[in-house]
């Protein structure tokens, strides 16, 4: 999935709804989400937090989510509230470490990204 255009908290925090419901009508529970091309100024801490909070409760149990972004801004601040909240998601500079870490279905071991 791919999204684009313009950062829009009230735009960002309707997709999990919509990635969970699609990723369990396919019956698919990992996800690769490039939000690369999204145009953003610096996002507020608070909406990431906000955003990490509502990302576990949706996808919670259901999904493993992995996000290309290269937020600069986030410092994995959104992967560490949806984690501490049980989420299994994590945020990428690109999609072959994003994916390699989807098919990695041992997550209490290390994990190596790959520089590219």
């Amino acid at each position: 999935m791919t999204i684009t255009g313009d950062y829009s908290y009230e735009d960002f925090i309707k997709y999990p709804k919509i990635i969970r419901n699609e990723c369990l009508k396919e019956k698919k529970y990992k996800i690769l989400v490039n939000v690369i091309d999204v145009v953003k100024t610096k996002i507020p801490l608070v909406e990431l937090f906000f955003l990490g909070e509502h990302i576990a409760n949706v996808l919670r149990g259901h999904i493993k989510l992995a996000l290309v972004w290269d937020g600069e801004t986030h410092n994995r601040f959104l992967d560490k509230v949806a984690n501490n909240r049980r989420a299994l998601i994590r945020t990428f500079l690109s999609e072959v470490n994003a994916k390699i870490w989807l098919k990695h279905d041992h997550e209490d071991e290390p994990f190596l990204e790959i520089n590219s």
